[in-house]
């Protein structure tokens, strides 16, 4: 899961050449600590609770959704396509409660779908308008864009720690997959699961760190000002969505941040003839069917095993 947190959070910057790996997965590491002992204690006992009742999630059902999820997580990673943790592990979730007939489905509909609904396109709207606003140059903007040139040291600083603010939320939304079902199946407290997964979640992007590049650089090159305006706008949608508990989809949200830059730099045309696009798109209905899936097939077993 790792793998899929550090892509969003560091993307820009790895695109942009701003910081080496290394630097970028130690400052990731700390960062997701801050946001999951912050804000994702929220989003970790909604995913606890706010699907299934608590008491569905026993010790066996719990490492049932989280192989599920990870199982998912791990063939979109070696394939290198950025996919959404929360994504799949709501579909695991859900997958468990129509199995056991008491999914909340007000917690579904009137919450996480809005959110997944309107993050991303607003996301999307926002970093257009702001990329807009720098390219291409014109009277009104050519003195800002000179006076920024001036300060490049400066707005390489901003850029990395706009890349840090953008971790936390990673931190606040994604460790909480794994840490909510955990903590209703009473394995930790949820803030000594956050303690405990934050280092997993730091070897995950060690391991499968090459899926930050598939974004941050093969669909349009990110310059200073593009990365900085995502990694503020995706940052601060998902930190807001964090402090109401809803498990947001980080790595749509980004992608339709980058898609806003290409389009206001490249137009639609270029946009939509992307390879890559179309390869994200097809593993992004497929990585839930499977998770989903995959929570299916495994309690059947068990329960054909236990009958």
């Amino acid at each position: 899961m790792g793998g899929n947190g550090f892509s969003p959070a560091f993307s820009a910057a790895l695109g942009a050449n701003l910081v080496s790996r290394k630097a970028a997965l130690i400052l990731f590491a700390i960062c997701v600590g801050i946001g999951a002992l912050t804000l994702g204690t929220h989003v970790a006992k909604t995913l606890g609770g706010g699907f299934v009742p608590p008491s569905t999630i026993d010790k066996p059902t719990a490492l049932i959704l989280i192989a599920a999820a990870c199982t998912s997580l791990f063939i979109a990673s070696i394939v290198r396509i950025p996919e959404s943790t929360s994504w799949v592990t709501v579909f695991a979730l859900v997958a468990l409660g129509l199995m056991r007939g008491n999914l909340n489905t007000h917690t579904l509909t009137h919450e996480v779908l809005v959110a997944w609904a309107t993050i991303p396109p607003m996301a999307f709207v926002l970093t257009f308008i702001l990329t807009r606003s720098l390219y291409p140059l014109r009277g009104w903007n050519y003195r800002l864009y000179e006076h920024l040139t001036k300060h490049e040291w400066k707005l390489r600083i901003l850029v990395i720690v706009s890349s840090c603010y953008l971790a936390i939320a990673v931190g606040a939304n994604n460790v909480a997959n794994v840490v909510g079902p955990l903590a209703a199946a009473g394995l930790f407290s949820v803030r000594g699961g956050m303690l405990v997964f934050t280092p997993v979640f730091a070897l995950g992007a060690i391991v499968f760190f090459r899926i930050a590049k598939a974004i941050g650089s093969d669909v349009v090159p990110l310059g200073l000002y593009s990365a900085m305006i995502i990694n503020v706008v995706v940052g601060s949608m998902v930190l807001i969505v964090s402090w109401l508990g809803i498990p947001q989809s980080l790595v749509h949200a980004q992608l339709l941040s980058v898609l806003g830059v290409a389009l206001a730099k490249e137009g639609s045309h270029e946009l939509l003839r992307h390879p890559l696009i179309r390869r994200i798109a097809v593993f992004w209905v497929v990585s839930p069917l499977i998770a989903g899936s995959a929570v299916v097939l495994q309690l059947l077993i068990v329960g054909w095993c236990h009958g």
